[in-house]
Formats: C-alpha cells, structure tokens, sequence
C-alpha cells in the first residue's frame, strides 16, 4: 500500500500516512475546506504500466470514511473507478453507497461491460479496453463520499494478473497470441527490442523499426527517439559520435579522439590522416590537449591523469600555482582575511589571463634567446626599461582584475539581496491577502455587531421608555389621564406578591428531573430516527438513482412515442392522400367498368356476327356436302366410262385408225383450251384473298386438264403409229386395274374432305365474312367442272372403233390427270389445315360464354376490391410500424468475395522461396482457368540444394508434381536424381523424360543461390530452359532442352475435381509416379509464374509437416524494380490529395493488348476513364449531368514500347490535359475532386454502377507518379511487382463477326511433318477457323452447321467431318498432324484417320489466315510446325495484320470469379447464357441479306443502364413460363440448377419439372425461397432462412446430388436433406421456369410468381434450349415510365386490321432509340399497298409504295437521336403529298399515291416486321432497339394492350426511364 496518495479534484495533494498495523493508507481531512467535496485516492507506478493480462480480472479495495454519521451526508454519485490510458479515459460505477463509519468492500471486473467512457458514457469495446490496459497510465479511486469526513483510509487493494506461474484460478479471458514479427507480449501489445510504437496505425498504432543506426535497440514510443546510444555515439537517432570521439555513426564506427592519447580531454576532433586537432574541455590546451592550461595543474599525458583548478587563490594574479605538482607561486597579499576564499574571475579575465600566459611563455622564449647573446649597455638600458614597463603594465592589469573582483562579489551580494526581497515580498503579499481577508471577515463582524448593537439600544430605549410610562401611570403623573387605580393597584400589589410567595415556595427539582429524563429519552428517539433516517437514506438513494433512471427511461420512450405520433401523423396524411388517390382509381375503375359493359355489349355483337358467320361456314359446309356428293357421282360416271371404255375397245380392238377423227380431236382439243383459259382467269380473279386462295387451290385440277389437252394433241400426231398395238396397250397398262385406283383414290378425297369438314365446323375463322365470295366462286367453278366433266362424257360416247389409239392415249391422260388432282387438292387442304390451326392458336376457344364469363368475373373483382378498400386503408398504419428492415447478407458478397480475392492475390504475391526439411510439402491453389493448361503449360521456378554438411548427401528428392490425383496419366513432374534435375510429363499414354545435364546448385541457405527452371509445353511438344545461379550476381549461360512426347495425345487433361499440385511432398496416401517416387525434397524451392500468372508457395491449400511461421524462409538476392505487371484481372487503388489546385498523373505503360483501362477517377455519378481502344488512347468521361462523351488520339501504344502518359488537371482553368509522348487531348469542364483513383481497372461494384465495359489493362506501368511524389502501389488486386519474360507473349484473340487474323512469310515447312494446332471457342454454327497455305497446297479447317470440316484446294468434299457439334462457347482444341502414318484431325484428343497424306510442303513460305468467312469467337494457343524454330507458341501480335480482331484475351470469358458457391467446382469462364438469346422470332441473316442492309448503329449506354441485361420478366399473366427441353447429354443423376431472382413477390411459382406425383419445384411462400422434391408419395421441403422478396438478385443453387437435395442462397445460406427412404427423382424433361400451364400438385402455388430471373444453368452449363415462352418480356430496373420497351434482343407487335390507310392519313409516334438503325411501323402486309418508317444510321425515313410505285422522305437531324430524349414522329399522307416532320425538321415529297377512294383495314406492325414480309423492297430490316410510346393513327390513340401478337423480346408494361 505503500505510494498511493490522495489528491482533490485540482490535484491539490492531501497528506497521508501509511499504518503499518492495519496496512492501510489514512489521510486526515479535519482541516479540508468544507467546499472540497471530491477526492480520489491515485495509484503508484506498481499498479500502472502493461497490464493486458489483468483483463478478466478483478481489482480489489477497501475503503472507510471516518466521523460523526450523525454529521455526515452522502455526497453525489461520482464514478469509483477511473482507468486512464492511450489518451482514454475509462469509469466505473457501483451500485451501491458507502456507509458513514463503515468498512465498504468494492470487487470490480475488469471486463468491457464494466465501464464506460468518462467523455461521453458510451459503452467501452474490448477493443479499447485493451488498449488501455496495454499502457496503464493512472488508476484512481473514489475516497470522498461524505460531508464532515474527519479521516479516509484506503487498505486492501489488488489488481489480479495472470501468468504461467500463478497458483489462482485459470484466467479463461487473457489471451494468448502468436504474434507477428515485431510485437510480443500475450496480445501483442509490446513492440520486440528493436521496434517502438508508432501511434499514426490502428488502435495503439503500429510497431515499426528503429532508426538507430545499429547501435541501439530501444526508443521511445510514439517519437522513435533511441534510447541509451551504444558505440561511442549520440543523436536521437545514434547518428553522431558522442563528445570526445570522432567518426562516421551512420555507416562505420566511432573512436575516442587521441587528445591526447586514450584520455580524450577534448569534446571533438579532426583527424585527417596522422594530424590530429582537438577542441580541449576547460582546463586542457595544446594541440591534442597535452598540458593543463593556466590556473590548472596536473599532468594530462599520465594515464588517468588530469587537470585541476589551482587552490592558490591569488585573486587572479598569473602563474598561481605550479602547472604540473599545483604548488603556488608568485603569491601576493590577499587583500581580505586569510580565510577568505578567491571567487572566480568572469571570462573576460579569464580570456585576459590565457592570452597572458601565451604572452608570458613567449617571454620566457624570448628570454632564454636573449641569454644567449652579447649583452651592450644600450640594450640592458634597453630591456631594463622594457621590464620597467612590463612590471608597471602587469600591476595596472592586477589592479584592474581586483577592482572587477570587488564589484563582482557587490553584484553577487546585491543579487542576493534582490532574491530575498523578491521572497519576502511574496511572503508579505500572501500575509496581506490573509490579512485582508480576515480584515473584510472582521469588517462584517463589526458591521453586523454594530447593527445588532443598535438595535439593542433601540430595544432599551423602548423598555426604559414603557418604564417610565408604566412608573408616571402609577405615579397618577400621566398627564394623558391613563392613571392605575388606587385601590386596584395595592389589591393587585398584594395578589403579586401572594403570586410571588407561592412561587419560591413551590420545588420544581421534581420536574426538572422529569423534563431532563424526558430530553434524554428524546435525545436517544432522535438519535435512532437519525440512524433509521441515515439507514434508508441509502436506500432511497438507490431507490432515487432507479427512479431517475425509470424517469429518465419514460422520458426516452416518451420522446420515441412523440416521434411515433409524428410519424404515424404523416402516415396518416399520407394515408388521406392514398385516400384521395384510390377514391380517383375508384373512379376510374367505375368509368372501366361502365366501359367493359359497353364492350361487353360491342362482344354480343360480335357474338351474333360470329354465330351469323359460323351459320354460312355451315351453308358453306352443305355445299361443300353437295360437292361431295357431285365428286360421288363423278367417280361413278368415271366407274360407267371404265366400263363403255372397255366394251368399246373388246369392240374395236380390230379397227384401223381413221385421219378424219384426228381432225375433230384437235378442233375439240382447241375448244377444250379456251375453256382453260376461262377457268384460269376465273381462278386469278378469285385468288386475291389468303382465305381464298386455300380454298381456290381444290380447284386447280383446270392446268391438269390444260395439260391433258396438249397430251392429247401429241396423242392425236401419234394415233396413226399407235393403232395397230391398241389391244397390247389396254392389256399391259391393265386399264381396269387403274379405274379402280381412281375410285379408291376418290374415296381418300371424300374422306379427307370429310375430315376438313370436321374441322371447320370445329374452328372459327377470322375472315368469315369473306367466305360468301368464296362460295359463289366455288358455285361458279363447279357449273364449269360440270360442264367440262359433260363434254369429256360426250366425247367419250362419240367415239368410234376407229379412234381406239386417241381414245386409250386420251385415258392414260385422264388417269394420270385424276391422281394429280387428288394430290393437288390435298396439297390444296394443307394450307387450309394449317390457317384454321392458327386461327385456332389466336383466338382459342372463344366463345360467347367465355366472354361473358371473363366479364362477369371482373365485375366480381371490382366489387370486391371498392368493398375491401376500406379495410385495407385501415390496416395500413399497422403494416407500417410492423416493418422492420430485413438484412440482406448478399448485399456484402461482392465485397466478401473480393476481400478473398486480395488475400489470395496477396499470398500468391509473397516471392519469398520456402525452405523444406525433408519431410514437408505443400500443396498450391491453381488457377480456376485449367482448361488454358490443356494445350499450353509455361511453369518457372528456383531450386536451391543446401551444403552437403547440411543436406547430409542426398542426391535423390522430388520436387514438384502437377496433374491428377490418379497418377497413371496427364501430369508434368519434376524430381532431382543423382544430383540433377529431372523433368517428366505423360500426356496420357507414355512418359517423357529429360535429365539436365549440370548439378544443382549447392548453397548456404542464408544467402541462398538458386537454379532457374522455365518449363514449356505446347501440346505434345516441351522443352526445358536451366539457368544456373540464376539468382547470384553472375549467372551462368541460359541452357535449352527440347522434349517431345512420342504418343498420339497432345492435351494435357486435368480434371478440376481432382487435380493436384504438389511441391516440395506430398502426402503419405498419394503414390507418385516411378519416375518421380524418390523422398521429400530438403532445400528452398520459389515458385515464379504459371502461364504468365504470378503463382507463390504461400498460396497454398494445406501443407504437409511444414509450420510456415515457425520454419525461416531463405534468403537470396533480389534485383530492385520499379515496374508493376498488370494481369488484366484486378487493379491498384491509388489515394491522392483531393483539394489539390493542380493534381498531376504519369506513368509509363508497356503493352500488346487492343483494350484496357488504364486510369479511372469518379465522384458520385461522374467519372472520367482513360482506356485503351483498338490500340489508341480513348478518354471517356462525364462530367456534368449530361451524358458521357469521349475524345481520342490516333496512336498506337499496344506495340510493346515505352509509351509515357501524363494527366494534368487545372480546376480554376476548368481544363485537363492528357499527353502522350508528343500527343495531347484537352478536355474543357468542371472538374470534379476525388480522393481516390485507379489503375488498370476497376472494381465490380464501380463496373456496373458507370456501366464500364473496357476489361482490365495487361501490361507494365513503371514511373508512377501523382501530386505529392511517387507513387507506391500497396492496394492492389491482380498487380504483381515485376514484369516476367513472358508477359508480352499474346496467346488468344477475340474474333468479331469477319474479323480476320493473317501470318505471311512464316518459316518453312517440315518436308514430311506438318502440324497446325489451335484452340477456339464459339457460339456461331458456321465460320473459318485457320486456313494454311503454301506455294502448292492449301488446308481449311472450318465450322460448318456445328461441325469441324477439314478442307484442301483440290478436294470438293470435306476430308474430315467431326459427328458431333462444338459451338457451346467452350474451349475446345483441334490439331491438324500429317506424318508417315497420314493425316489425321484431333479434336479434344479424340482422332479421326484416313490414308489421306499432304503433299508439296517443302521449300516453301507459310501463310496462315485465322478467322473468317464469318466467324465469332476465341482462337488461342496456336502452334505451327517450323523448320528453323523450336516448338512454340504462336505470338499473335508478332508479324500479324489484323481486321475486326483483338488481341489479349477472350471476349467470351467472364471476369475470373471472385468466390464460387458452396458445393461447387469450379465455374467455367466459357459459360456464358442470355436467357432470352432464344426468343428472337428473327431468323438468321443470311450472307445475301448481310451484304445488302446494314447492321443497326448502336447507341452508346446511358451510365445506369436501367434493363437488366439477359434478365427476364415473369408474372404479367398467371400462367407466365418458359419452357425449355433438357439435352439427353445433361439428364445425370446429378441434377443441380442455378438461376439469378430478383422479386418482391411473397408468393409464386418460380421452377418446375415432372408430374404430379414426381416432381422438383422452386417457389416463393411468405417471401422465402422453398425447395420441394416429390416423389413416390414422399415429399421433402427446405426452406430459405431469410427473405429473399426485397428487391434485390440473389443467386439460388438447388436440386438433387445422390439422394439429398440441396438448396444454397447467395453462396452463404445453406440447407440440405434427403427424401425419407432414401427415394430419389429422376429429372425428365421439360422443364419450367415460371408456372407452367397445367400438371402442378396442389401444394405447389397455382401462379407464377412476379419478378425476374437469369443465369439459368444446370450443373455448371447454360440451358439455352427453348421450346416455349408465355408472357415473359424484358426485366427492367428502377423506375419506368410510360411506354413499350423493345430489347437489343429484337421483337415486335401486330395489331390487325386497325389502321385505315387511305388518301389522307396521319400517323404520330415517339421515340427514345437506343439504336440508330431499325424499323419503326409498318403498315399494311401487301407489296403493292404499304407504308414503312425506319431509321438508318441515324437517318428517319417514311416511304410509301402503291400499285403506281413508291415514293419516299427522310429527314437527318442535326443532332443525334442517342441524346436520351424523347423525339416526337409524324407522317402525313395528303393530296398526294407525304409530309415527314422530325420534332421541328420537315421534309416533304410530292408524287401520285393512288390509293383507292375506300379506305381498307390494313394491320399495323411496331418495332418490326414477321419474317414472311422482309421479302418486301425495304433497306432496313433490323428490329427497333429502344423506347416507343403516344402512337396515335388518324388523331385516335392506338391500344396496344389489345395486340393480337407479341413477338420477341417486348415489354409493354414500361419503359426504363433514362
């Protein structure tokens, strides 16, 4: 106890004594002004300091306040305990209250929840409270807690702490922390020796290194000042040497200065070779200090001798004592006592006296020269006159040293005198203030007793005065009258006197005793109620502190309900405003439903019509009835020819021919022509209709009778030639036979007809009011076939024996002639069949009573719903509070995802090789893109072997294995045998082996020299690069190796659910390759890169007996760079000074890529981009609220050369600058600030807030620079810290549509071997992929409908054709190889062969082309057999010229992802899916059209792109779906979906697939996603933990794995469970995303649910096999306004039959394109009879075609129409004029528009036209992409909610609003 102290509130100490019985602290506080009403008892330093393991603790003490308790009032609450620390102050307060004259016991936790912080109350964190404990500065302790305390004591206190030697409890809260480098301590609070703290970091700042030059390992915290400077030397850094020595402290050593030797007398030197000059302390001199100057004595040159003062005290005269023994000499008379000591002469005279003494040697110098010399008169006359002087001079100079000595001491005196009086002033001034308080104290006793003094006398005055009055009255003087009595008076005098007598007799010690017991007693009652008082004072006093407390609880929730008030206030009216607004929609829907009764009455007319139409299609059917029956009786006429045709030919079969009869056929053939030609008119003037026309082709057996009358002309040449083999003819052709066939085949008609009839009376048609027409034509017809039908009978009746041969030749033609009519009628009935099956598709079972009941049904609804308002307004406010915000964890998983990515980035970049022992190994985490390693593998690494006292001779070690876990096939291996490396790789058959030639480097593990190893593979083909010391300052010569595999493979396949990449071990259950079985590897392994990808050791998955934080890692020598590689996948994150007047930006770049960002600012929604575009520089930027705009600079800066960019911004000029070497680009605008920039790219979340589509920069930057200096880049993703060898190297390139890539003048040819190898990914079916020409031959390797064709010059048809397809966006590899066993094709390794070989390869130039003819797509890793080269990849940017091609990667990959989903594998880059990419109804282009109309112009985005792009909408119908067909290739037991939703729906069908009774289901229940499985009556439900209908996307993984179903939310919510029994379900086909229209169990939801969806996949692959869509249209974000949106994806709407296009007409429209090329409306489906307006880069036009031809009027405005603006369109047909006006431009065209006088019902197409129209004569034919709305047609509003047909991708529900 012994240090604490007790101090007041201004740290005025109060004395205390410590009380050794009671080991206590007291502190008396009688005298304590009684205004003191606070002191705190401070700890000493034992209790202060690094107190970290006190946490958990208790800290302990016992307080007691001494004094009267009836005196003593309880103080108010102040806080017991204060801890004090890191610039924090902590408290804590007790419960409870001390007692007066008691011991009071306090225990407090030290625990977060204990305390709280002094300034603001709030609640201390563990975090803070550590940092307090860590650097204790003060405890204090309540002592004061009562008035009229007489004495405090403080005993008992403890503050526990834990340690491993403690025999307490266990302390479960200190922590024990594995610290990094640097700190130490039991929680790292402690900075190591050699590192101080640093208080800029976090918490309690960082520990840093000390800057001590090496000759310190301590300083001070906070200033990094070192501590105790060791070496000889000083300085806050140790950077100087200490006084007396000399050197150089920052790089070498400090020495004692030789002044003279050892002794250093001096406080410096300089020591230039062997000259020394010293600076001497006081009391040394000489050159190197050697002698003791003047007043001194001692000898300096002794070791361990100095110099000191003379005791002479010869008050200044010189040589006072002896220099070397002190004795005194030459001593004068003191002119004070003996005992007066000599003071010390000012440095005036002391300077005087040194300069003496010099004087003096030199004297002494000049004396003993003159000793030696001839001494005249005149010169001893001479020098005795010189010493006359010298003496006289010498006692001047003593006289004046004794006059400055005296006034001296006067000043000294003087001094001190002044000091006293400054004390005794001050003195007096305290007494005076005393004084004159107690003089103002006394002034106010004497004023109140002076007023208590008069009125005293005023009292006296008065008594003396009512004396006298009473005397004068009794005396009867009272002149007023006022006499006593007499005789009452002497009665009165003796009753008082009676009074008085009693009174002395009467003895009141009785009652005083009495009155005195009672006091007593009421004395001890007020004592007890005192202590009662005092007891439940303290009581009350908590009671106070609660009631406070409730109080001030109340008053908190009384301010809330306040708050409440207010806001349900609010709600309220804005509950009155929805009033008002569904009051209006009340309204509106009462005017609605007053017009559905009108509609519903326009329906019964309708119905009426229709029943009158389905009555004619009936009269129609009698008729067709009646046609029948004539067929009926024409196949019997026909039967009763056969049969007269018979008997006349038995009777003529012996006839000869007659010429006559050929004369009467041709006339009749003549006549039977011109019947034709009737017909034939007849038939095209009743063909006009489409209705007609299927019913008119019954009837086109007339051509057929044209062509049996011309048969019968070529008959009636031949009758005389064909007479005589009649009879054989009728025989051989066996007539009857085919009579009979006739009659059959005229059944078939009766019965198809039959069948029509059927359906016609099943089927409404559209156009029944036309069929009457069609019916009199029918009529028509018929009158004529029955007349055609009565001549042929007539003519066969007059036909002779005689006319056998025409007769017969006739017949053949009638049976010929009848079977194609058959065929021609039901060819005729196809169309017909296939018109009612649409009509039937179009209007459905629509009839009268479905109408009736939809009507009935909605005016059902509306009652309802005006029924039901009130309610819902009243329950409204209680939804309202009832609400509370639901957390979304998806909202932070992009930045999870890349906070993983920057740890994984970092790991991968810690270039530090990892030492093994022999028994360790780690396993490193590989890229996810494996499917690159296929076909080329580039791996670089170090290798260093220890000293072979360390290694202990071991020769053999594996070294690194990569490939899969089953080691048989498809790896690459490194092992050391014999001392040397060994490299192996199996591409799946056989191994192939090489052996470095050179030992491995031996070195210290220290100062590690390490091998350089750069394995390279491409395809079957590798070679092995080995530098040795490599990393010493001198490597040797770079030595290649070339390996080939002799086996058919050329891929290396790794499977991604089994690879492995073993380094330095492996584990005890892996078994290794033969050739690579050899032990673990003992030395330092560093990994370099893989594939051009920075790859470390510490970015491993697990490690085998290897502790990384324990095991030091080697060291070796490192070449510094400023240079920083860019891997096109991340960024650097730059902060700058943000309000800086001129920020300024350089850096130089080196790159090869066509696209990528280099520098990107933004603030809010501006931004400005500097990206790489087609080679050039392009800055796109925004600057204020209009769109983004964008200035470039031709010059090209991706040729792989040092290209310097600069950025210079001037805000108060309003200007940026962007130079590049001598270009510049200057950009005007306000400027906005920011903080912060980027390099190389971009994160996610700014991605898609601009809509920035450039991918990252690959590349080098170096000579960073911004505002303030050089830049460091510390914050990065994708950054790595130098620039490999390789990263010029460009392996892919990405194809546009025709792009092309060509090599020219490539090495020659192998004379007999030729392989050409490449990887390519698509989703186009056809293209050319690589085309390979020498001077004599020419090799194509082509896509073709999905399959690869392998093609040569002189063959027409393909040499190979692959069977299968591989236009799946994956990357799939083919080779071409011609050897001595032929040619054959790989692809994806699997061979197809034949004995075709190549010839003519020789001696000749290659040329090789890529892309082509065209294709879309990725081509990579392509490898050309050379003569002159080693094997290698193709570098695509070296001695290429390109078109439509860039280079540096694939435009069809994803960005690498950031985090996969639980249970997954890895996500391949290729899968990429539009979900509704197979809803466009537009068919291909062919090359013809592509050749002909343009592609659209698009606009550039707007920065918030409201359509989410390859989203989808469901909901706007019950039934909404699409309907997809699941490849068989994909139906796996496995069955795993995945899809992106997006809803704020909390009920819903969102996926299903199977029957009833077996069935996998995905909907929305109560906003939670639930996951069903059905099957054999055993269902399985799991359902999502949180909500997911909040609006946002949340990606949803489920489906069935084995026999558990699995259901993940946003990759971190997981469920799983299994079908009980172990049943399971089996995935069939189709699937639903959506409701589908029937087949559903009943606890399922009935509806598909509203929002949208995405990215739908099954097992990792992209479903894009669409059967069906029901009401699905785009997904539009944020805000809508009023329009119809048409996608990029193409789609447009027909309204039939509700335009009038007439003479006059007028059409207007607006538009907000998002393309500059489309078609806008369409009117009419006629090539003679239309109006068309489209646009055309940019260019409106309006064009008119008639059957006297086509005018047309464009208008170009003068600015573009990608502005984001609604554009108004009006197009005007009048008096032969068409009027175009485009917002306020106009253009007009004159010409004959003779449209006929009545006007005619014509459809009217928006955004598009259907496919069978585009072989009208229009320029454009590309759908409309972007925002229509306002059409109105002749001044009458155009509802396209009544469209008859939706088609593609249209959303009428809104347009995103922009």
């Amino acid at each position: 106890m012994m240090g604490w102290r007790l101090e007041t509130a201004d740290r005025a100490d109060i004395p205390v004594s410590f009380n050794p019985g009671s080991s206590s602290v007291v502190a008396d506080l009688q005298e304590l002004p009684s205004t003191v009403h606070s002191a705190s008892w401070v700890a000493p330093l034992s209790y202060l300091g690094d107190k970290v393991s006190s946490y958990g603790g208790y800290l302990t003490y016992q307080i007691k306040s001494f004094g009267l308790p009836g005196d003593m009032v309880l103080l108010e609450k102040k806080p017991d305990v204060q801890l004090t620390g890191q610039h924090m102050s902590i408290i804590h307060e007790e419960p409870n209250n001390p007692r007066p004259d008691r011991l009071y016991h306090v225990r407090v936790q030290v625990v977060e929840g204990n305390f709280r912080h002094a300034s603001s109350s709030a609640p201390v964190s563990r975090e803070e409270l550590m940092m307090v404990l860590s650097r204790l500065e003060g405890v204090r302790l309540r002592g004061l807690y009562f008035t009229e305390t007489q004495r405090l004591s403080l005993s008992g206190v403890g503050l526990e702490e834990a340690s491993a030697t403690g025999s307490g409890r266990r302390a479960h809260h200190v922590e024990m922390c594995a610290c990094p480098p640097g700190y130490t301590g039991d929680s790292c609070q402690g900075c190591s020796p050699g590192y101080y703290r640093d208080s800029k970091g976090a918490y309690t700042g960082r520990c840093v290194p000390c800057n001590c030059n090496g000759h310190s390992n301590r300083c001070q915290d906070g200033s990094g000042i070192c501590i105790n400077c060791q070496h000889n030397t000083a300085g806050e850094h140790c950077e100087r040497c200490k006084e007396g020595h000399y050197g150089n402290a920052i790089h070498g050593h400090c020495s004692v200065c030789p002044c003279p030797h050892s002794n250093s007398f001096a406080t410096g030197c300089v020591v230039t070779g062997e000259n020394v000059r010293c600076s001497c302390k006081p009391g040394y001199t000489g050159t190197q200090c050697e002698r003791c100057a003047p007043g001194y004595f001692g000898n300096p040159q002794k070791l361990g001798g100095s110099c000191r003062p003379c005791s002479c005290n010869n008050n200044g005269q010189l040589g006072s004592c002896h220099p070397l023994t002190g004795d005194c000499i030459d001593q004068e008379p003191k002119d004070g006592s003996p005992g007066e000591e000599c003071d010390d002469c000012d440095s005036c005279v002391m300077t005087l006296l040194n300069d003496l003494a010099t004087m003096g040697d030199e004297l002494h110098l000049v004396k003993s020269q003159l000793q030696g010399l001839s001494a005249s008169t005149g010169t001893l006359e001479q020098m005795k006159h010189l010493e006359t002087q010298t003496k006289d001079l010498r006692n001047q100079l003593l006289n004046y040293r004794s006059a400055i000595s005296n006034h001296g001491l006067k000043m000294d005196g003087l001094e001190k005198e002044l000091s006293n009086l400054n004390r005794e002033f001050e003195a007096l001034q305290e007494k005076v203030q005393i004084n004159s308080r107690k003089a103002q104290t006394l002034h106010n006793n004497v004023d109140r007793t002076t007023q208590s003094t008069k009125e005293l006398d005023t009292k006296i005055k008065n008594v003396i005065r009512n004396v006298h009055i009473l005397l004068k009255q009794i005396s009867g003087t009272d002149g007023e009258g006022n006499n006593v009595p007499s005789g009452d008076f002497s009665r009165e005098l003796a009753e008082a006197e009676r009074m008085m007598t009693e009174l002395r007799s009467r003895n009141f010690g009785k009652h005083l005793r009495e009155a005195e017991a009672e006091k007593r007693d009421a004395q001890l009652l007020l004592n007890r109620i005192r202590s009662w008082l005092e007891n439940h004072q303290v009581e009350n006093s908590a009671l106070v502190k609660n009631i406070r407390d409730s109080l001030n609880e109340y008053e908190a929730k009384l301010s809330d309900l306040r708050t409440a008030l207010q806001e349900a206030t609010a709600q309220a009216k804005q509950a009155t405003g929805l009033n008002r607004e569904n009051e209006k929609t009340l309204e509106s829907i009462k005017r609605q439903v007053k017009e559905m009764n009108s509609l519903q009455s326009d329906f019964t007319k309708y119905l009426s019509t229709a029943d009158s139409s389905l009555l004619q299609t009936n009269t129609l059917l009698q008729l067709m009835g009646k046609s029948q029956e004539e067929y009926e009786k024409l196949a019997a006429t026909l039967n009763e020819a056969r049969r007269e045709l018979s008997d006349k030919v038995r009777e003529l079969s012996q006839s000869a021919s007659k010429a006559s009869l050929v004369v009467e056929a041709e006339t009749h053939a003549q006549s039977l022509q011109k019947l034709a030609k009737q017909l034939e008119e007849i038939k095209r003037n009743a063909s006009g209709d489409e209705l007609v026309r299927c019913a008119v082709d019954a009837a086109t057996a007339y051509e057929n009778i044209l062509n049996a009358i011309r048969a019968a002309e070529d008959a009636a040449d031949k009758a005389t030639s064909a007479s005589e083999s009649a009879l054989q003819t009728v025989i051989k052709e066996d007539l009857p036979r085919k009579a009979k066939t006739l009659s059959s085949d005229s059944d078939k008609l009766l019965k198809e007809a039959k069948l029509t009839q059927k359906k016609l009376r099943q089927e409404i048609s559209p156009a029944l009011n036309n069929l009457q027409q069609t019916l009199k034509v029918m009529t028509v017809q018929k009158g004529l076939i029955d007349t055609n039908i009565t001549a042929i009978r007539d003519d066969l009746r007059g036909i002779q024996r005689d006319d056998i041969s025409d007769m017969i030749s006739r017949a053949k033609s009638m049976v010929r002639n009848a079977n194609d009519i058959t065929d021609e009628v039901l060819d005729g009935l196809n169309p017909i069949e296939t018109d009612v099956a649409r009509i039937k598709d179009t209007y459905g079972s629509t009839q009268r009573e479905d109408f009736n009941k939809a009507l009935t049904d909605a005016d059902n609804s509306v009652k309802k719903l005006t029924n039901k308002l009130p309610d819902i307004l009243s329950k409204i406010e209680s939804i309202n509070q009832q609400l509370l915000p639901l957390g979304n964890i998806s909202d932070n998983v992009d930045r999870i995802r890349e906070l993983i990515q920057q740890a994984r980035d970092a790991a991968n970049k810690v270039a530090v090789p990892m030492r093994f022992n022999g028994k360790s190994g780690v396993e490193v985490r590989l890229p996810d893109d494996l499917d690159d390693l296929k076909g080329y593998t580039s791996l670089s690494l170090f290798l260093q072997r220890p000293e072979s006292k360390e290694n202990g001779g071991t020769e053999n070690m594996f070294v690194m294995y990569l490939g899969n876990k089953d080691a048989s096939r498809d790896y690459i291996g490194m092992a050391v045998v014999d001392g040397k490396l060994t490299c192996v790789y199996n591409l799946g058959e056989q191994e192939s082996e090489l052996q470095v030639d050179q030992s491995l480097t031996e070195s210290e593990t220290q100062e590690a020299v390490m091998d350089r190893v750069k394995f390279q593979r491409i395809y079957q083909f590798a070679s092995l690069n080995y530098t040795k010391k490599a990393t010493s300052s001198k490597p040797e010569t770079p030595q290649f190796h070339d390996m080939e595999n002799g086996n058919s493979n050329t891929l290396l396949n790794l499977d991604p659910e089994n690879v492995v990449f073993y380094v330095g071990g492996y584990p005890s259950d892996f078994r290794l390759p033969a050739r690579l079985r050899f032990p673990p590897y003992k030395g330092c392994i560093e990994l370099d890169d893989l594939n051009e990808n920075v790859l470390s050791l510490y970015n491993f998955k697990k490690t085998f007996n290897l502790n990384t934080t324990e095991v030091e890692p080697c060291r070796r020598r490192k070449e510094e760079s400023d240079k920083n590689y860019f891997e096109g996948t991340g960024y650097a994150r730059v902060p700058t000074q943000p309000n800086a007047p001129f920020p300024t930006f350089g850096q130089t770049i080196q790159t090869t890529v066509d696209r990528g960002l280099l520098f990107f600012a933004e603030n809010q929604d501006r931004f400005i981009s500097l990206n790489i575009e087609d080679g050039n520089l392009l800055v796109l930027y925004k600057l204020n609220s209009e769109p983004p705009k964008e200035k470039g600079v031709t010059h090209t800066v991706n040729n792989g050369k040092d290209h310097s960019i600069q950025i210079k911004i001037g805000k108060a000029q309003k200007l940026m600058w962007i130079n590049v070497n001598s270009k510049k680009i200057r950009i005007e605008g306000e400027i906005f600030d920011f903080g912060t920039y980027y390099l190389g790219g971009i994160p996610i979340s700014i991605r898609e807030r601009f809509n920035i589509s450039t991918p990252a920069f690959r590349g080098c930057m170096k000579n960073l620079k911004k505002t303030t200096g050089v830049v460091r880049l510390n914050d990065t993703v994708g950054v790595t810290k130098k620039c490999s060898e390789d990263w010029k190297l460009v392996r892919s390139a990405s194809f546009s549509r025709d792009g092309q890539l060509s090599f020219t003048n490539l090495d020659l040819a192998f004379p007999n071997h030729f392989q050409a190898s490449f990887g390519f990914q698509t989703f186009q079916p056809s293209g050319l992929l690589l085309s390979h020409q020498t001077e004599a031959n020419n090799l194509q390797v082509t896509l073709e409908d999905g399959h690869i064709e392998l093609n040569t010059r002189d063959g027409s048809s393909p040499i190979f054709k692959s069977p299968q397809t591989y236009m799946d966006g994956l990357l799939h590899y083919v080779s071409v190889i011609n050897d001595d066993s032929g040619l054959r094709l790989l692809i994806d390794d699997q061979p197809l062969k034949n004995n075709h070989r190549l010839r003519h390869l020789s001696n000749s130039q290659q040329t090789l082309r890529l892309g082509g003819s065209h294709f879309e797509g990725c081509i990579s890793n392509v490898f050309i057999q050379r003569l002159s080269e080693r094997p290698a990849v193709l570098d695509l940017a070296s001695k290429s010229t390109k078109r439509g091609v860039s280079l540096g990667g694939c435009s069809l990959n994803k960005p690498p992802f950031l985090m996969l989903l639980r249970g997954s594998t890895r996500f391949d880059k290729a899968h990429t899916f539009s979900i509704n990419q197979p809803l466009q109804d537009t068919p291909a282009a062919s090359p013809r059209s592509m050749e002909v109309w343009r592609e659209a112009q698009s606009c550039r985005p707007p920065p918030r792109a409201q359509a989410s792009h390859g989203a989808l909408r469901f909901g706007d119908r019950p039934t909404s779906h699409l309907l997809f067909t699941i490849p068989q290739e994909l139906l796996e037991p496995r069955s795993l979906f995945a899809v992106d939703v997006r809803t704020a729906s909390s009920r819903g069908l969102v996926f299903y697939t199977g029957t009833k009774s077996s069935y996998m289901a995905l909907y929305l229940s109560k906003g939670r996603l639930i996951f069903a499985l059905g099957a054999e009556g055993k269902k399985l439900r799991l359902k999502s933990k949180e909500k997911c209908n909040d609006g946002k996307w949340h990606t949803v993984v489920f489906g069935q794995d084995g026999e558990k179903g699995h259901l993940v939310v946003d990759g971190l919510r997981a469920q799983e469970g299994s079908l009980p029994g172990n049943s399971t379900f089996g995935l069939r086909a189709p699937v639903y995303l959506g409701s589908p229209p029937s087949w559903k169990p009943k606890s399922l939801p009935p509806n598909s649910f509203v929002g949208c969806l995405r990215n739908f996949q099954l097992n990792l692959k992209p479903l894009n096999t669409i059967a069906a869509s029901v009401a699905v249209s785009p997904c539009l974000s944020g805000s809508v306004e009023k329009g119809i949106y048409f996608s990029q994806e193409g789609g447009h709407i027909i309204l039939a039959n509700s335009v009038l296009l007439g003479p006059e007409f007028k059409l207007v429209f607006s538009i907000r394109p998002r393309s500059l090329t489309g078609i806008l409306m369409h009117v009419g489906s006629q090539s003679g009879k239309h109006l068309c307006v489209y646009m055309e880069a940019g260019k409106v036009t309006a064009s008119v075609d008639s059957e006297a031809g086509g005018i047309l009027t464009s208008v170009t405005p003068k600015q573009s129409l990608c502005d984001g603006r609604w554009h108004s369109v009006t197009v005007t047909v009048k008096q032969h004029i068409l009027h175009l006006e485009l917002d306020t431009e106009n253009s007009y065209t004159a010409g004959r528009l003779p449209f006929p006088p009545a006007s005619t019902q014509e459809p009217l197409h928006i955004g598009g036209i259907p496919a069978h129209l585009k072989t009208l004569k229009l320029p454009v034919w590309k759908s409309f992409f972007g925002c229509l709305k306002n059409i109105q047609v002749n001044h009458i509003p155009v509802p396209v909610t009544e469209a008859m047909d939706v088609q593609g991708s249209v959303s009428l529900n809104g347009c995103p609003d922009h």
